[in-house]
């Protein structure tokens, strides 16, 4: 009767071998796209977490300039860099004001506004930086600390100051909402409505 031969032991080996480096290569593989899954999770999740985050906060009391009537007729906001976030352009085409009112909402109300520096390291009447001569609400930016250019750093002041038209002004108990929007990040939104006590040509709290 024939004997039946098995395979030699080296054979065995190079099968075995052949296994073993097959299974090293996708082991490799799915260890590397696990990695790179992770890194871009993390990316995308620091991302979102940028954009949910607002880079400025309100530094201060929100104020309101009282005219005969009596009515608010400019809002002061002023604004400083989150701890912990970058610097914040606010160059007119880089960052978006807009603001509603009982009257109405309005966009891009700072456009051809960028930063004034001719309130930096000076003392200044609030009263004169209203925009007078303005039909629809007008934000003005004035550079209060810093540097002069449009960048709001850590460590810098800007004051917002939106003038509103005789037909928009606010009374006693009417709110507003103001959105200051960046090219990165979520808007700060302040919002704000008038006291019941109103004395003209003087300065008010809005709570």
């Amino acid at each position: 009767m024939p004997t039946k031969k098995g395979i030699v032991g080296i054979e065995a080996a190079i099968i075995l071998i052949a296994f073993v480096i097959v299974a090293a290569a996708l082991a490799f593989v799915v260890i590397n796209m696990g990695m790179y899954t992770t890194q871009k999770s993390k990316e995308v999740m620091q991302q979102g977490l940028n954009e949910a985050t607002t880079a400025l906060e309100v530094d201060g009391a929100v104020l309101g300039y009282v005219e005969t009537g009596p009515k608010v007729t400019a809002i002061y906001i002023p604004l400083k860099v989150s701890p912990g976030q970058l610097a914040v352009d606010f160059n007119n085409t880089k960052i978006d004001i807009m603001i509603k009112l009982p009257g109405g909402a309005f966009s891009k109300i700072n456009f051809g506004f960028d930063p004034n520096s001719s309130t930096l390291g000076k003392t200044v009447n609030l009263a004169q930086l209203k925009n007078d001569s303005a039909t629809t609400p007008v934000a003005s930016i004035y550079i209060i600390q810093g540097d002069d250019d449009t960048v709001l750093e850590v460590g810098e002041k800007f004051l917002v100051v939106i003038t509103l038209p005789n037909n928009l002004t606010l009374s006693q108990y009417q709110q507003f909402t103001v959105e200051i929007k960046p090219l990165l990040g979520a808007p700060l939104i302040v919002e704000r409505s008038v006291p019941p006590t109103l004395t003209a040509n003087e300065f008010v709290i809005l709570g």
